[in-house]
């Protein structure tokens, strides 16, 4: 399979884009994603992973915890991503998502 075709199978799932949409604004660790998208721990971690090994996120350490982020140069190398993430602000689980985001901060 090539990268963009792995790139495209990550986007065909609901959790991950929604995982996604809120990296695109924010980073997060894991337990912040469980609560905004209210899904377990092994199912949010299961898609981070996923979305780590396919290229379109990092993670970092800060004390005990990771912190995941969109990678710096994903929306260069694939800018339909951009258009996409602004386009789910309009779809209502995501806009929910976001609004849960700014809320807790």
């Amino acid at each position: 399979m090539t990268r963009l075709n792995e790139i495209l199978y990550a986007l065909s799932d609901t959790t991950r884009l929604r995982i996604l949409n809120i990296l695109a604004h924010s980073e997060q660790n894991v337990s912040s994603l469980v609560k905004l998208i209210q899904e377990s721990q092994p199912k949010v971690s299961r898609h981070l992973a996923y979305l780590k090994n396919v290229g379109l996120i990092e993670a970092r350490n800060q004390a005990q915890k990771r912190i995941y982020s969109i990678k710096a140069d994903v929306f260069e190398k694939y800018p339909f991503l951009k258009a996409l993430i602004c386009d789910l602000a309009k779809v209502e689980i995501f806009a929910n998502d976001l609004k849960l985001l700014y809320s807790a901060t």
